[in-house]
């Protein structure tokens, strides 16, 4: 029951992101973070701006870092953590994934610093 409701909110998720009307800055990125933790609110995701192998963080949970997040680059210019992978069944983690690389496979988003 609880993994039809995520599966059906995933979905949701994937039609809510594509019908954004401008995919760039920093708005879009706390859109995505909000949209993420209304479906699960237990999963803490940092979102990060791709500097070679540096990743800065931009925005999402500070209070309970991992060691060993799960480390996903959505695009050359950004990517996701997240501290608690483990919270989320294997196959909707997958989806979640392909959902927000989709989202981002356009390249980078414009607005956001030192783009």
């Amino acid at each position: 029951m609880v993994v039809n409701r995520l599966q059906n909110s995933l979905e949701e998720l994937k039609s809510i992101l594509e019908q954004y009307p401008e995919k760039d800055g920093e708005e879009y990125l706390r859109f995505c973070d909000n949209q993420i933790l209304r479906i699960n609110p237990e999963i803490k995701i940092r979102w990060a701006r791709i500097y070679g192998s540096r990743w800065a963080h931009l925005l999402g949970n500070f209070d309970d870092i991992a060691l060993k997040p799960l480390r996903i680059k959505l695009n050359n210019n950004y990517g996701i953590l997240i501290d608690n992978s483990n919270s989320l069944p294997p196959a909707d983690l997958q989806q979640l994934i392909a959902i927000l690389k989709e989202c981002f496979e356009d390249g980078p988003l414009s607005g956001t610093r030192d783009s």
